[in-house]
């Protein structure tokens, strides 16, 4: 009895390695986490407690809430039915109705401008893997950053990025030759992209830190940032990927028609 109560145990636990390099201790915690849940857990299987993690990985329980917070706020994993104890996350039940542009579903009271910060070719790192099921083979990324900008105010930030093989991704965005310089990367992937593709993660969250994302660093710290992490598939497999920081302040986020009084954003190029 002894020995099956120890092999259900075993069953139970993540094998991670202690972290212990310079970067941020939640840090390195979340991409240990992010790397064993990948490869050892599926969708809606419950991760150990945080005792138990905690232990595992050599730090405290409060630098492995913060990192448990940023992967929910991350859409890796989520609250289950009992809301002390978190699973892997599963594919949103009903995702919207279509797959959209980010600033075809913006709409505020003047004009929104989309502004290119950069198109380039990344790394992929655990949680860019482990949302677009990439094979540890697989290290390229195309990433555009944008900022989407109400009159000189910054109110949108967006990171995409589509793994670098695809066949589904034109030519000219992979060679990074300038083109498509004032859109977001899902506008500038075209509708032929999107039309085969479903979304099959709509996550909204509270947003952190935001002093990563450029044109974002000066903005007051009362300022309520809203994260939405978006995956869209075509046959199941994750083909795109987005994390944007929102300020729902200054623009309204709608998935249909408009809210009354709201026109659409008209989006000049800069």
């Amino acid at each position: 009895m002894g020995g099956r109560r120890e092999m259900m145990q075993e069953d139970h636990q993540l094998r991670m390695r202690p972290v212990r390099d310079r970067r941020p201790l939640s840090v390195q915690v979340y991409d240990r986490l992010v790397e064993a849940l990948r490869k050892q857990r599926r969708p809606g299987d419950q991760i150990p407690p945080e005792i138990e993690l905690s232990a595992e990985l050599g730090v405290s329980r409060t630098v492995l809430r913060e990192a448990l917070r940023l992967l929910e706020e991350d859409g890796v994993i989520e609250r289950g039915v009992d809301p002390r104890r978190r699973q892997i996350a599963q594919p949103s039940l009903r995702p919207p109705s279509f797959n959209a542009p980010l600033e075809e579903m913006l709409h505020a009271l003047g004009p929104l401008k989309v502004k290119v910060i950069r198109t380039e070719m990344i790394a992929a790192t655990s949680w860019s893997r482990a949302l677009l099921e990439l094979p540890d083979a697989a290290d390229q990324l195309l990433c555009r950053e944008s900022l989407i900008l109400a009159g000189a105010e910054p109110v949108v930030s967006a990171l995409e990025m589509v793994p670098a093989d695809s066949a589904l991704v034109p030519i000219h965005l992979v060679d990074l030759d300038g083109k498509d310089g004032h859109q977001t990367l899902l506008s500038a992937l075209g509708p032929q992209f999107r039309s085969k593709c479903m979304p099959t993660l709509w996550r909204i969250a509270a947003g952190s830190s935001v002093g990563s994302r450029s044109g974002f660093e000066k903005l007051r710290s009362d300022c309520h940032i809203t994260n939405l992490t978006m995956v869209l598939s075509r046959q199941s497999k994750p083909l795109f990927l987005a994390k944007h920081l929102l300020r729902l302040d200054l623009v309204t986020l709608t998935v249909g028609e408009p809210p009354e009084g709201l026109e659409p954003g008209v989006l000049d190029l800069l």
